[in-house]
């Protein structure tokens, strides 16, 4: 058992304590007050950070909404003048669209009457051909009986219907079909009306 040692007792190297511990900084390299602010400080510079970038952009985006405005300010003038050119280029491409859909749809007389002479039975005569508004009346006479001149001018109109040259660019009906008492003949009126929509 080893001797209990008398705490007045002086020891080889002995020097009197005079610190005041709790008084004195922390001498430790890293302290517990860093290491709690350290989360701190680096959530507030990242949120610095982000509000930085975030008033970069809003900046940006200002100066560019400013810069576009005045584009559109400075070139206002020129607008007005593109769209009053368009205005004017979609007049004339009307005209050039009445004028093509005109020249398309152009009859020629000679093509007509050749259609007609071709496709036209030994029975009829062709009194006149008139020209109107809405397309052309042609008028003559059938040597046939009543019923017989019905069904020859119902097949000639059907004939007409489905030439390849007359049929597109008209409805063919037969608008008067009347027995002439003085010459025992069939007068008969028909009306070749420009289609809308010829090729």
């Amino acid at each position: 058992m080893s001797k209990k040692r008398d705490p007045l007792a002086l020891s080889d190297h002995w020097h009197v304590d005079c610190r005041l511990v709790a008084e004195l900084p922390d001498d430790r390299v890293v302290s517990s007050r860093f290491l709690v602010n350290l989360p701190f400080g680096a959530v507030a510079l990242g949120l610095l950070v982000l509000f930085g970038l975030n008033l970069s952009t809003d900046l940006s985006l200002r100066n560019f909404i400013a810069d576009w405005s005045r584009r559109l300010s400075d070139s206002r003038v020129q607008v007005a003048g593109i769209k009053q050119m368009q205005r004017e280029y979609s007049g004339v491409s009307a005209k050039i669209e009445q004028a093509h859909a005109l020249v398309k749809n152009r009859l020629f007389i000679y093509n007509f009457m050749n259609e007609l002479g071709r496709t036209r039975p030994e029975q009829m005569v062709i009194n006149s051909i008139e020209s109107t508004t809405s397309g052309i009346l042609m008028r003559g006479t059938l040597g046939e009986s009543s019923e017989q001149a019905t069904l020859l001018i119902g097949q000639y109109v059907a004939q007409l219907s489905k030439d390849p040259e007359l049929g597109p660019r008209f409805e063919i009906t037969v608008t008067s079909f009347e027995r002439d008492r003085g010459t025992d003949q069939q007068n008969f009126e028909i009306a070749f009306r420009f289609l809308t929509t010829a090729p």
